[in-house]
């Protein structure tokens, strides 16, 4: 029973073998097929940016959505499904690669 809310509740987000958990009520928009801006020397945890509503948001990977230094062994440098863009407690947007996403009640999906 408790996790059948967790599902309706949460969404689970899968990249490059990591797996992000965010509450449904932060979740802006999913975007299929997006159009990644790769940004020359950024940390490994950055997968890029994208341009929506006349800015730039940044995109992270999974489990590494803070910037921070190079890291070894993060997920492939293929473009994700899609991005999910995430409503963050000051009010700003950050954007989340994924193939996969799953929970948020009838949500579960893979990206292609």
């Amino acid at each position: 029973m408790e996790q059948e809310g967790f599902g309706r509740e949460m969404l689970r987000l899968y990249y490059g073998g990591e797996c992000e958990v965010t509450a449904m009520e932060r979740v802006e928009l999913i975007l299929p097929c997006p159009e990644i801006i790769r940004v020359p020397g950024a940390p490994d945890n950055l997968v890029g940016m994208i341009y929506k509503e006349g800015g730039l948001i940044p995109v992270f990977r999974p489990g590494n959505d803070q910037i921070t230094g190079k890291n070894q062994n993060l997920a492939p440098e293929e473009v994700p499904a899609c991005i999910v863009l995430i409503r963050k407690e000051d009010g700003s947007i950050k954007g989340m690669a994924a193939d996969e996403v799953a929970g948020g009640g009838a949500i579960d999906t893979v990206y292609e």
